[in-house]
């Protein structure tokens, strides 16, 4: 079981943003909604810029250079 643990909680998408659905699954978590869960996601503010996935793979192929996830304004 910390095998299982250890494996889901580092799967993650490369360059955008993981739910980790794998390990809420497996650590009942994902049965427990609140109003935090609906209404306090970052990606939902009018301040977040959108994600370049091109300018991100660049600079993660150090092609470019910048920060990999500007993520503010």
């Amino acid at each position: 079981m910390d095998l299982d643990r250890q494996i889901l909680s580092r799967f993650q998408r490369p360059l955008l943003p993981s739910s980790m659905l794998g390990l809420e699954a497996m650590t009942g978590t994902l049965d427990d909604f609140g109003f935090e869960d609906y209404l306090n996601d970052p990606r939902d503010s009018e301040t977040v810029k959108p994600l370049d996935l091109h300018h991100s793979m660049e600079v993660h192929l150090s092609l470019s250079k910048g920060s990999v996830c500007p993520s503010f304004m």
